[in-house]
């Protein structure tokens, strides 16, 4: 045979390959929808339940037999499980982001830069940040669109399981599992004038006590009894105060001229009721007091702060002791 011929047969062979991997990879792309790992991607978990397809440049959702889920009118869509998207409206990259059912229904209202997989190598927690006064913060999101936690973090790293966040002083660790939060440290710090009170407690503290959210509210409690007897000066709300303990409560005659120092939840114990929770605070106190000779007094002293949940969630005082008055026989008056 003509080495010519030869020739021309080897490429027209090479074209007729090339021509068949290309309708090859067309085919591809129209049973996919065309859609990008930038754009869209299907559930990171693997599942093939949901598949996202693409026409004239917007995005839409269906069940892997074809049946329509979410018609095409969204610029991106991303599975973040079984029964939730990922959904921005506009083609603008500044549009926020929140999530959708699969139904359309809308989950989480359009808040956020981004929302993506804390760790690759765990899709059940997502980390979604948004903007608020001019600084980025973050929210912890599982993968049906329940939020881990209320709080907003300043920063937020997430790795091997486990949660480091930050928000101004205060900050935790805990391990996030799909049975639920196993809190490893946390550190809270709450305005009392000048000074602050600390919580900061361990995992094996942490284990005995209230969820997260209450723990705040607490923290939130103590900080501002203390600040009714080392600054304040005025009695908390009378809807905060126990009828039958009221004179108890009202004790900021003996704190007056006096200077918080120091003040640390030492323990918070949930107490058994008959109805709504209660709890009692134990607070290490350090404050100064003035003396007859003209000078301070530096004392040291556990404060006892009982407090109960009431109808419609929020805190009542119940009683408050201190140990270093009741040692010397002193009687709390108004």
């Amino acid at each position: 045979m003509d080495r010519r011929l030869k020739l021309l047969i080897l490429v027209l062979l090479a074209a007729v390959i090339c021509l068949s991997v290309g309708i090859a990879s067309l085919r591809m792309s129209g049973r996919s929808g065309g859609q990008t790992a930038s754009e869209a991607q299907p559930a990171v978990n693997g599942s093939q339940a949901i598949q996202l397809y693409q026409e004239n440049g917007h995005w839409g959702a269906r069940t892997a037999n074809g049946r329509e889920l979410i018609a095409p009118t969204w610029a991106f869509l991303r599975a973040m499980s079984d029964s939730v998207l990922i959904a921005r409206r506009g083609d603008s990259r500044s549009d926020k982001i929140g999530l959708i059912r699969t139904n359309g229904e809308l989950l989480v209202p359009f808040l956020y830069q981004s929302i993506a997989p804390a760790d690759a190598q765990d899709t059940n927690v997502w980390l979604a940040t948004m903007q608020e006064n001019g600084k980025t913060c973050y929210h912890l999101y599982k993968a049906d669109g329940t939020l881990w936690m209320t709080e907003a973090w300043d920063s937020a790293e997430y790795k091997d399981g486990i949660l480091d966040a930050a928000k101004g002083a205060n900050r935790c660790q805990c391990r996030l599992t799909r049975a639920g939060i196993e809190w490893l440290a946390r550190y809270e710090e709450y305005p009392v004038g000048l000074y602050k009170l600390v919580m900061d407690f361990d995992s094996a503290e942490l284990s005995r006590m209230p969820d997260a959210q209450t723990l705040s509210g607490l923290g939130d409690c103590a900080a501002y009894y203390l600040r009714y007897l080392f600054t304040l000066g005025d009695k908390p709300d009378d809807t905060m105060l126990d009828p039958e303990s009221s004179d108890l409560l009202t004790v900021r005659r003996h704190y007056d001229g006096c200077r918080l120092q120091k003040a640390e939840v030492s323990r918070i114990q949930t107490l058994e009721t008959d109805g709504l929770p209660a709890y009692l605070m134990q607070i290490q106190v350090t404050y100064l007091r003035k003396n007859g000779d003209g000078g301070t007094d530096r004392i040291k002293t556990a404060l006892t702060l009982t407090v109960s949940r009431s109808a419609s969630g929020g805190y009542i005082y119940n009683s408050f002791s201190d140990s270093q008055m009741l040692a010397a026989g002193s009687r709390l008056l108004n």
